[in-house]
């Protein structure tokens, strides 16, 4: 067993060097505000120029798809009420007029009446989308009146002048597109705190990694795009029947001759309670979209999560009596430390403060992921709010016995 667990170290020293370059980057991208895109490859020809903004309507349509209580959905809202530096309104997208979001909406309304807030309730034809969220921005845009789009998640809650600082970006004709990185905020138990560390330890550098390297990797909890964009590459409804419609749409602009960027500016995801399960089958369900955009990509993901590796080399070379496993054990433990600095720095640099309970949670995080991570080479099913769905190639949604309807976004 020892060349096996030798193997595995090694793996997992690979992975130490990679899962510690996104701190690096990351610093590079939110103090120096230096941005990582290297611009369209292969193009004949810049994009042409966009139009320039019709006078006498906002700037900026926010589509906020809204489908039940989430998390904080109060506060969340509330943070859209006072945006500084920008023109905008927010397109709160309902398809029921019994959704109990409606009951918060009319609350967070009543306290900020000032708040440039549009309320659509329907509006879109209704089983024509197989992903919900999809038929809600399609609702969104079409009352929308604004030159750029933001989606925004309903469980995303905002600074007052990270609105403004992310599309700014925009400004440049050549860009396309533009995301947010996310963090967890308000964890109160520990499904909730396995959520934001995984979001802290895993997405976030996964992103950065992925912008560096000139790779769309958009994650619509917050993206922005011009309308002309949106406009020339189908709007939302061309991407209605993929289950990562934000993946789908940064890689159809890309494919049109803009630029994808990432922006510097961090917005919360508010997430307070999870029980693990439900944590940890969202991690599932990202996992095998990412394996439907890209199998190989996805196998090398395995380097994301060092510790593990390291940890299993030295029960291997226990199991087979080695006389590596002394080395191997110091390594492991090595291999902990350097995550635990690694999650207390990617932190710092994202301005999510991670107590001492949610630090020593990584190790049982990193594990636990590691399961998630074998799962999308068995199965392409996924469930999502009790509805069960099969994901083809680029996360088309495909029919099981009748047409797919998926619940929540």
């Amino acid at each position: 067993m020892t060349p096996a667990a030798l193997l595995l170290a090694a793996l997992a020293l690979a992975g130490l060097v990679i899962t510690s370059l996104p701190v690096v980057l990351l610093e590079r991208l939110r103090q120096r505000r230096r941005l990582f895109s290297r611009g369209p490859r292969g193009r004949a020809s810049a994009p042409s120029p966009r139009a320039a903004s019709t006078p006498g309507r906002p700037h900026l349509s926010i589509l906020k798809p809204l489908k039940g209580l989430d998390d904080g959905l109060d506060e969340n809202l509330a943070s859209f009420a006072a945006l500084r530096g920008i023109d905008y309104e927010v397109v709160l997208s309902v398809a029921d007029a019994d959704d109990p979001a409606l009951d918060v909406v009319d609350r967070v309304r009543a306290r900020h009446p000032e708040a440039p807030f549009v309320l659509v309730v329907g509006g879109a034809p209704e089983g024509r989308f197989g992903n919900p969220k999809v038929e809600r921005l399609v609702a969104a845009s079409r009352v929308a009146r604004g030159d750029l789009f933001l989606v925004s998640d309903s469980n995303v809650r905002v600074a007052p002048d990270a609105v403004a600082d992310t599309v700014a970006l925009l400004d440049d004709p050549t860009v396309g597109c533009v995301s947010n990185l996310f963090v967890g905020a308000g964890a109160r138990d520990l499904g909730a705190v396995v959520e934001s560390l995984h979001l802290l330890t895993f997405v976030v550098p996964g992103n950065v990694l992925a912008a560096w390297g000139g790779v769309p990797c958009v994650v619509g909890k917050s993206m922005a795009l011009p309308r002309s964009v949106h406009d020339s590459i189908g709007g939302f409804a061309a991407f209605g029947d993929v289950l990562a419609e934000d993946q789908a749409i940064g890689l159809a602009v890309k494919e049109a001759g803009f630029r994808v960027l990432l922006s510097p500016v961090v917005v919360e995801n508010v997430v307070e309670r999870r029980s693990l399960r439900r944590a940890l089958d969202r991690q599932v369900r990202w996992g095998k979209i990412r394996f439907a955009f890209s199998k190989a990509l996805f196998a090398g993901e395995v380097l994301m999560n060092p510790f593990p590796l390291a940890l299993l080399s030295t029960l291997l070379a226990l199991a087979g009596g080695s006389p590596w496993t002394g080395p191997l054990a110091s390594f492991a433990l090595l291999a902990l430390l350097v995550r635990l600095l690694q999650a207390s720095f990617l932190a710092r640099l994202c301005g999510a403060p991670l107590p001492l309970a949610g630090l020593l949670a990584v190790p049982l995080k990193d594990l636990l992921q590691l399961a998630t991570q074998v799962v999308p080479f068995v199965s392409r099913e996924v469930v999502w709010h009790g509805h069960r769905a099969r994901i083809g190639k680029g996360t088309t949604l495909l029919e099981t016995g009748s047409r797919v309807r998926l619940a929540g976004a």
